[in-house]
């Protein structure tokens, strides 16, 4: 039967590099600067049928690092190479029921990590090279129960690791995480929607951060959230969510109290989207993971994402530009150590510390086309990261201090696909990016990469691009209630750190 049935299946697929030179420089950190030269490519398709559709992206990078700095006692890394893989199937079990299935995989150096890798685990106690990943899956069920309400019931797994470090002690795996959620979604107006959700999950940490002397050990802790968001459509072009509720988690290790964290969740999100024009910002407060090397904490979280394309016309469609910013801070209780002599008559040392981290990070990329060549475009982009923990009291090895990061680039790049339609940039306002947006908004303060639906591009509405869908458009309650998943990918969003 498959001989007959899947030539006549709608499928494309695309692919793309790019040649590029950079410049880092870095403070703190690996080096103090280093030119890198290499190559970038992805590759992405999708095969749809009536009932099933399956999809996947593949994209990386590898760059040859020549130190350039004068400090030859703290050399930069060789080499510097990412990739991030995500892929997902869909089936049409039943007119009202729907059932996917998600995964996503990263793999990065130290310098392979950029701004936008959001499944990039960042150790502020770390320095030096490091090749770490992240894995993540899980299907889901989602149920149409009326005209104006829906049902998603979804699971995940995730972990995070290192496969290859300079130093031993960061190689190996960081956490486990396994995951559940239930969600109902109701229209209540024309223009509101309501999202009651219950989520839980347990995570299994090997190198949690237990005290202020940096001692790593095991820990597994235990969160459920309970959380109630508010959707609504200011105007064809803005549309905002808030949500609210409880967190309620196993207390944190090694220290002296037994009684569980209790905390509040909030979150809040925009979306504003016109022609040629995208912008969307986020903002939660969140008692969840600081990081796979870490442990839980409370956190504030804040993100904007734009793109723009400045001049009209289709001999400029490659001239976009993209940028992306990023703040946490967190903060965590840890177990303090008591000095090992006290002199007579002094007061007990306290038996609590505490960490504090802050990651900021930011990035931006400007594609120009060579109108003369279809498909092939000059790029240059700026990434910045800062990354900075303190302890109180203060290890006696010394605080770890902070790093400053940036990488200048400059390139060039071509575009080859099936579809003609795929060798040039969809304006911003498209939907090629509906499914990382609804990440950041609804899935604060995850921000991190989801990956496309199987079948529905991130290009297009539905259908192949360029080309008007024969399907509906999804209701807007089953719009609104579409789940955080992790990775440009699909999966429940990784607890990796920011």
């Amino acid at each position: 039967m498959f001989w007959f049935v899947l030539p006549m299946w709608d499928s494309d697929v695309t692919a793309r590099a790019a040649v590029e030179q950079s410049v880092t420089s870095n403070v703190g950190d690996v080096g103090t600067g280093a030119l890198m030269a290499g190559v970038q490519g992805s590759v992405e398709g999708s095969l749809r049928g009536p009932m099933s559709r399956y999809g996947f992206g593949l994209d990386g990078s590898y760059e040859r690092v020549f130190q350039i700095s004068l400090d030859s006692a703290r050399a930069a890394p060789s080499d510097s190479a990412s990739a991030r893989l995500g892929g997902g199937a869909g089936w049409a079990i039943s007119p009202v029921a729907d059932l996917s299935m998600a995964a996503a995989g990263y793999l990065a150096t130290r310098l392979g990590v950029r701004a936008d890798d959001a499944l990039a685990a960042r150790d502020p106690f770390l320095f030096g090279n490091r090749l770490q990943y992240t894995l993540s899956g899980g299907p889901a069920l989602s149920i149409t129960t009326s005209r104006r309400a829906a049902v998603r019931v979804g699971a995940g797994y995730e972990q995070a690791g290192a496969l290859s470090a300079d130093d031993p002690a960061a190689v190996g795996v960081d956490a486990h995480t396994g995951r559940a959620e239930v969600s109902t979604s109701i229209d209540v107006g024309p223009l509101d929607t309501l999202t009651p959700e219950l989520r839980y999950e347990v995570t299994q940490y090997y190198h949690a951060l237990l005290d202020t002397e940096l001692t790593r050990g095991a820990a597994r802790v235990h969160a459920g959230e309970a959380l109630l968001a508010e959707s609504h459509e200011l105007t064809r072009n803005l549309s905002t969510r808030v949500s609210g509720g409880v967190t309620v988690a196993s207390p944190p290790p090694v220290l002296a109290s037994r009684d569980a964290v209790i905390a509040p969740t909030a979150r809040a999100g925009l979306t504003y989207v016109a022609e040629r024009y995208r912008l969307t910002a986020g903002y939660a407060y969140a008692y969840t993971s600081l990081g796979p090397r870490i442990g839980f904490g409370h956190e504030h979280e804040a993100s904007v994402e734009a793109s723009f394309r400045p001049v009209r016309g289709g001999a400029t469609r490659d001239l976009v530009v993209t940028g992306v910013a990023r703040l946490s801070s967190g903060s965590a209780p840890v177990a303090a150590s008591p000095p090992l002599h006290l002199a007579p008559g002094s007061p007990a040392p306290p038996r609590e510390g505490s960490l504090s981290t802050i990651t900021a990070l930011a990035g931006a990329e400007i594609a120009y086309p060579l109108t003369r060549a279809r498909g092939v475009a000059l790029r240059g982009g700026v990434d910045l990261e800062y990354v900075r923990a303190a302890l109180d009291p203060a290890p006696r090895a010394g605080e770890a201090g902070g790093s400053l990061r940036s990488i200048v680039s400059a390139g060039i790049s071509g575009t080859l696909s099936t579809d003609r339609h795929r060798t040039l940039r969809r304006d911003p306002d498209g939907a090629w990016d509906d499914e990382r947006r609804q990440a950041m908004i609804q899935g604060m303060p995850s921000g991190r990469w989801q990956a496309p639906e199987p079948g529905r591009d991130r290009d297009d509405r539905g259908g192949v691009a360029g080309e008007a869908s024969e399907e509906p458009p999804p209701a807007r309650s089953e719009r609104a209630s579409a789940p955080e998943r992790s990775a440009l990918g699909g999966a429940p969003a990784p607890a990796a750190t920011r």
